[in-house]
């Protein structure tokens, strides 16, 4: 295993350790030390232990972080292995010659390390002589990544026995994707077991927030930093739990890569200021003459403008997705057309501008006018997939245009894309019913948290009101006195500050999941700050009317 991360790294273990081991090792030692000399005033207590805890933490990092690099290269091979397999498929539809069809993949950027992994192969080949067979089984003992290990078996194999390069990339499109659809789903299970997870991690942290609202009524401690101390927890241990569900998430990406701005992409960009402005604007408002409502409701009017960002982001990814559900049926039909025509994909395309294909069709259109014009086929494609947003399209329609213009048969072609391009798709839609059932839960979940915590912040309230100004008989310090350590306006601020990071953090996760825009989650934060401020001044209210 250690082997495979250095030959990551591409370094010998002499190497790593002679650059980065003992360097990281001796700062380790020495730094504690330095520390003695200098101040040995400040090495007391707790901060002694934290110090002599260096020199294993940098020890450890030495020894684990060429797993890292290994596991950061092995997720670049797995996330784009169905694109690789399919491009490698629409090439050899061309009949180009193997070590040409392995240079064409190894210039794909968009591959990471995989491109890097095929450069090797490739370079083995055209520069040390290797054979297709022995290249390939010399980079499968030393990839970190044990899908791509088995293809390259099978491709060494196969080119040993003689099967035709064609029909082998055609049987490895169904292996390869069924390998994609495991992996795909297994991360789905681990989002909705990370979920469950969540929901009863946040069960807890209400619980102990609660107690934190409570504690100064028994103990008579400071309510202030208990309570800012609870809240710090809770929105820490949301915030792990948050990343650990991104890194679980598919690495599937909804919008597109390019560099090229389109009009929603500039719709959204020019909204964001926008949005800033506003919220600076009613912040000001509400601070000087918003001083009848609430401190929840002055919050959540003043975050309300960033909504318009994400409302546009919203429409545009909903619009991505249904081009999405219509590109496979589009390539499909321009590839049987462009085969029946000879390959001529201009004349196919013209045809069909007079079909619907939903909200693809004035894509469509744009494409053909600019083949039209024949200067550059493959930037005209890149400009179609940047007009739909579509990251898969983006993908999917280069490898298209590539295969096309290195001669591939466009009916194949138009099959294996449509083919693999509905798998993902498929996949994607079991990924965002996943995630619509999280924004029910997440939704209920802020509603309970907001419910129960200012439910309690107002029984304090009553209470306060209650033993207010009443003679503190001896021996009762703590219940008689909470009208002068209880700041129940403080308190709610802080809640409510509570809840705001909390609805970001949920709207975060949100996207996470689904793998859209980070601009799409304003709307979601927004709408849940909402409802926590509507449910404080419900629980208020209710309060109120029991007394």
């Amino acid at each position: 295993m250690f082997k495979k991360a250095f030959e990551c790294m591409e370094m010998t273990q002499r190497q790593y350790v002679i650059r980065f081991a003992l360097p990281l090792a001796f700062m380790g030692i020495f730094f504690p030390i330095i520390m003695f000399l200098l101040v040995p005033d400040l090495i007391t207590g707790a901060f002694t232990y934290v110090l002599l805890l260096v020199p294993v933490l940098f020890i450890g990092l030495a020894l684990f972080y060429p797993m890292t690099v290994m596991g950061t290269k092995r997720s670049q091979i797995e996330v784009n292995m169905h694109y690789y397999i399919t491009h490698m498929g629409v090439l050899a539809t061309s009949n180009m010659a193997r070590k040409e069809v392995i240079r064409q993949l190894s210039l794909n950027a968009a591959y990471g390390y995989l491109a890097t992994e095929t450069g090797k192969i490739y370079s083995l080949m055209n520069d040390w002589n290797f054979s297709l067979s022995q290249a390939c089984r010399f980079i499968s003992k030393r990839t970190p990544s044990p899908i791509f290990a088995d293809f390259l078996d099978r491709l060494a194999h196969s080119s040993e026995a003689g099967e035709p390069f064609e029909q082998f990339i055609w049987t490895e499109q169904k292996v390869v994707m069924n390998e994609f659809d495991t992996m795909y789903k297994k991360s789905l299970g681990e989002i909705q077991m990370t979920k469950e997870i969540f929901v009863a991690m946040m069960t807890a942290l209400i619980f102990l927030t609660s107690i934190s609202l409570i504690m100064p009524i028994i103990t008579g401690m400071e309510p202030g930093p208990l309570m800012a101390g609870s809240i710090v927890t809770f929105l820490g241990a949301e915030g792990i739990l948050v990343y650990v569900m991104k890194t679980k998430s598919p690495k599937d990406k909804i919008w597109h890569t390019l560099s090229i701005e389109t009009a929603a992409d500039r719709k959204i960009r020019m909204s964001f200021p926008v949005s800033i402005i506003g919220v600076m604007l009613l912040s000001i408002v509400m601070m000087l003459w918003g001083g009848a409502l609430p401190i929840t409701i002055k919050i959540a009017v003043a975050i309300t403008p960033i909504a318009l960002t994400g409302y546009f982001a919203r429409k545009e990814e909903e619009l991505i997705k249904r081009k999405d559900d219509n590109f496979a049926a589009f390539v499909r039909a321009l590839g049987s057309t462009a085969g029946a025509r000879g390959g001529i994909i201009r004349d196919s395309l013209r045809n069909l501008t007079y079909h619907d294909f939903g909200p693809l069709t004035p894509d469509i259109n744009e494409l053909y006018k600019r083949l039209e014009t024949r200067i550059n086929k493959i930037m005209s494609w890149n400009y179609f997939a940047a007009g739909t947003g579509s990251n898969l399209i983006e993908r999917f329609g280069t490898i298209f245009a590539e295969g096309i213009d290195k001669g591939g048969k466009p009916e194949a072609i138009g099959d294996i894309v449509g083919d693999n391009f509905m798998r993902i798709v498929s996949l994607r839609k079991l990924r965002y019913s996943l995630a619509t059932s999280l924004l029910g839960e997440v939704y209920g979940l802020t509603g309970g948290i907001a419910f129960t915590m200012f439910l309690t912040l107002a029984i304090v309230k009553m209470l306060t009101n209650i033993f207010a100004g009443t003679d503190i008989p001896p021996g009762m310090t703590s219940i008689l006195s909470l009208g002068s350590v209880m700041d129940i306006n403080f308190l709610a601020l802080l809640l409510m500050a509570m809840m705001v990071g909390h609805s970001f953090l949920s709207a975060l996760l949100l996207r996470a999941v689904d793998g859209g825009s980070l601009f799409n989650c304003y709307i979601h934060f927004v709408g849940m700050v909402w409802l926590s401020a509507i449910l404080a001044e419900v629980s208020f209210v209710a309060m109120a009317n029991m007394v």
